[in-house]
């Protein structure tokens, strides 16, 4: 019995993974909740949904959670979607002992079994990403595809990477690649169709948006504004807004420390927030040709954790969410005392977060394992956490480990196989991918 619990194969480390995943739901049902938690588990219980967080994102927290009754629902099933995908994808890069090592010891740690029972999308946009990463590996290694490959990788990769903004055009860019790889031609067929496929999955969900206003369009331009703000506060910005956008509010009104690393605490109006957006792309640019360099090094102190060297020290970006954070809303721990003394494990990851939440570094890991084997498995991994760093980079008005959580696992993936790898060869057992 005891030898096949930790047998190496790949459903008995599915099974086993999946249980490791259940145990950190039980302990913490109904899971973590911050504040973008409750605003989805809100629309979920009102019915009023935005597609601000994306949304099929929405639609599905709606449906699964029985209209927000019981959200828990939804962290068991992301946080057990979270496990199975990296298991996948980390039996495609090695061998089955060390896949098997790997895949159980990410699942056991906070990395995996913690973040995968929080409320956020950036949990099955990750799942969609390793599924789709572990769909292409596969599809190059075994020169072929199989139809559990396309049933069990492909379209849920592709469905659940719609979860987020960011997801399908990250994919997009890492599919445009595969298509000049020495890769099957019916696998560059089957990833166009799976990008039609989620561009109609964001459609159809769109369809049950029913708010006055989406606020998607302000969020992806939301880092225009806090780079303005970040300027204005500057001496050599005072006059730019009167410049750039006149009649859009003052330097005054505009200026925010804050927002060159945080949220924006700038003091616009209403009216002045509704008459930036016709200017706010036009201003952006003329700041981008003012002074480029203040934007780069902006962008680089904002988001410290995406920049492969320590240019400006250790980051600690926020990390992992361990707690549940409005009383009386009607979640909360089932087991609050236990929930309490295993939270203190986390903990220990976030005091650690300058390593393991550290994506810049874990990219330049990634990529400097890359350029020692030449291994076109760890080159599609290089790149597609090369394109989810460009966006984030370029994009994201604040910076969080989570946004860059396949990073993170990928490159702690293969690093943990290393080391495996490596006491295999001392114990004289075979190894290798």
């Amino acid at each position: 019995m005891v030898s096949k619990i930790f047998a190496a194969d790949i459903k008995t480390s599915l099974l086993r993974n999946s249980f490791i995943a259940s145990i950190w739901w039980i302990i913490f049902y109904p899971g973590f909740y911050s504040d973008d938690s409750f605003a989805v588990v809100t629309m979920a219980r009102t019915g009023q949904l935005s597609s601000a967080w994306s949304a099929p994102w929405a639609v599905f927290v709606r449906i699964f959670s029985l209209h927000g009754r019981y959200p828990g629902l939804v962290t068991l099933i992301f946080g057990v979607t979270l496990t199975l995908s990296l298991t996948v994808f980390v039996y495609s890069l090695m061998n089955v002992k060390s896949a098997s090592v790997t895949s159980s010891l990410l699942t056991a740690t906070p990395l995996v079994g913690a973040m995968g029972v929080t409320m956020w999308h950036d949990i099955p946009m990750t799942s969609g990403f390793l599924l789709v990463a572990t769909f292409m590996i596969r599809a190059y290694k075994n020169g072929s595809v199989s139809k559990s490959d396309i049933g069990w990788l492909l379209f849920p990769g592709m469905f659940l990477s719609t979860f987020r903004l960011n997801g399908i055009p990250t994919l997009a860019l890492l599919i445009l690649f595969f298509m000049f790889m020495k890769a099957p031609a019916l696998a560059k067929k089957l990833l166009i169709v799976g990008l039609v496929f989620s561009f109609i999955v964001t459609l159809i969900a769109g369809t049950a948006i029913n708010e006055v206003k989406s606020r998607q369009g302000d969020l992806a331009v939301g880092w225009m504004q806090y780079d303005i703000s970040c300027y204005a506060s500057t001496p050599a910005g005072v006059g730019f807004i009167e410049k750039a956008m006149p009649g859009v509010g003052t330097t005054e009104s505009w200026k925010s420390t804050s927002a060159c690393i945080w949220f924006s605490d700038a003091k616009l109006t209403q009216a002045d927030m509704d008459a930036y957006k016709d200017h706010l792309a036009s201003a952006w640019l003329q700041l981008l040709k003012h002074d480029p360099l203040f934007l780069l090094t902006t962008h680089m102190k904002r988001h410290e954790y995406l920049v492969p060297l320590p240019v400006y020290g250790l980051p600690r970006p926020p990390f992992i969410h361990s707690t549940v954070e409005f009383a009386d809303q009607g979640i909360e721990w089932a087991f609050p005392q236990v929930a309490e003394k295993v939270r203190l494990y986390i903990r220990v990851w976030n005091y650690a977060s300058p390593i393991f939440a550290y994506s810049g570094a874990w990219l330049l890991f990634l990529f400097i394992a890359w350029i020692r084997t030449r291994r076109q498995d760890l080159l599609l991994i290089v790149l597609l956490g090369t394109f989810l760093t460009g966006g984030l980079f370029v994009a994201a008005a604040i910076s969080d480990g989570r946004y860059a959580l396949f990073t993170l696992l990928a490159g702690q993936a293969v690093a943990i196989g290393y080391v495996i790898d490596a006491l295999q060869r001392k114990r004289g057992l075979p190894h290798g991918a």
